[in-house]
């Protein structure tokens, strides 16, 4: 795993998500460099709520059949 970021934002096209996960890698550098409980807490309930919404997720990603057309 790269210590230094989560995500490599260089691969995300869309603006909005690439801002995002330049953030969160911030955070997971500020994290990672000085192990501040409150942020270690905060990633580890993200981390879970993140877990718990994975099925959404990947049931989301599934290949939609295409509908009947009448």
């Amino acid at each position: 795993m790269n210590d230094r970021c989560l995500l490599d934002e260089r691969m995300i096209k869309s603006a909005l998500l690439r801002e995002a996960t330049e953030k969160l890698n911030t955070i997971w550098r500020l994290a990672y460099a000085y192990r501040p409980p409150e942020l270690l807490e905060w990633l580890d309930a993200l981390t879970g709520e993140l877990e718990g919404r994975r099925e959404f997720v990947r049931t989301a990603l599934q290949p939609r059949k295409p509908s009947a057309v009448a």
